[in-house]
């Protein structure tokens, strides 16, 4: 994928193994009504496991990763505007990306990251982006396939928010999946089946901004513990795929970088809070 397309980029079986949702009592910031889930550390396969990716997702290599906690959901225009009262998440084409309940968008890196020190300050306690690796792994849950629930594309509408059948009636010329989840744009958060972490909207509604500078291979030579590129780059990676997303947008090993400037309509984030 050339990551100087990539305005373009943005608008566009095996069985899987139950995973266990972690039942542990909620840990809910009272701050913005932010749920965390606890996520055990371990080893997993990031990249590309089924060949339908890009170059930048290859070779898939072994990561490992220390227990964290994530957001159950991603951060809300409701919950964003505790921090920035003015915040407009705007509309798309005339429908409205501003309800309390949809995720925040037109929100750069830059405003991510002030928000988590935002919150830590307020809270005492320690947020931040997901790192790439962190990320992969939660989204995952355990799974192997293209995708969490399995590696069918068009499953998608009962687990994501993605470029669908309603919203083919309204843009004809995007590519999309054939199935409809009734959303021509964002859904509110959790409007779709979790992971087998019980995490929602880790695909599809809107890309997520991770820690991590983006290079196109060097998350392959970076240490197998803990892995969080911090070198030099011109943009930030982002991860999951958006409502205005296609197959091959909306993939787990999807990977693509964007200038920390910049936002868009279909981009958010979600927290990890530092055990």
């Amino acid at each position: 994928m050339s990551f100087k397309n990539i305005g373009i980029a943005l608008l566009c079986c095996f069985a899987v193994t139950p995973v266990v949702i972690n039942a542990e009592t909620p840990d809910i910031d009272t701050t913005t009504g932010m749920e965390f889930v606890f996520i055990k550390g371990g080893c997993y396969e990031m990249g590309d496991s089924v060949g339908d990716g890009d170059a930048n997702e290859r070779p898939v290599h072994t990561v490992c990763v220390n227990d964290f906690s994530i957001g159950k959901f991603a951060v809300t225009n409701a919950q964003y505007k505790k921090f920035r009262p003015q915040h407009d998440s705007g509309k798309y084409e005339g429908s409205s990306l501003n309800d309390d309940k949809q995720p925040v968008v037109n929100v750069s890196w830059y405003d991510a990251v002030a928000f988590t020190k935002w919150l830590s300050e307020k809270t005492g306690q320690t947020y931040r982006l997901p790192t790439e690796a962190e990320w992969e792994y939660a989204e995952r849950a355990g799974t192997k396939t293209g995708r969490f629930w399995g590696n069918n594309p068009d499953d998608a509408c009962k687990y994501a928010n993605v470029a669908d059948m309603t919203a083919k009636k309204r843009w004809l010329r995007w590519t999309t999946f054939f199935c409809d989840d009734g959303y021509a744009v964002s859904a509110p958060v959790g409007s779709f089946k979790p992971n087998g972490y019980g995490l929602y909207d880790m695909l599809g509604n809107v890309w997520e901004w991770a820690e991590d500078v983006y290079d196109s291979a060097a998350y392959t030579k970076l240490p197998k513990n803990n892995p969080v590129y911090e070198g030099s780059g011109e943009y930030r990676v982002m991860r999951g795929g958006g409502w205005s997303n296609g197959p091959l947008g909306v993939r787990s090993s999807h990977r693509v970088g964007l200038s920390p400037d910049f936002g868009h309509h279909a981009l958010g984030f979600r927290l990890v809070k530092v055990r």
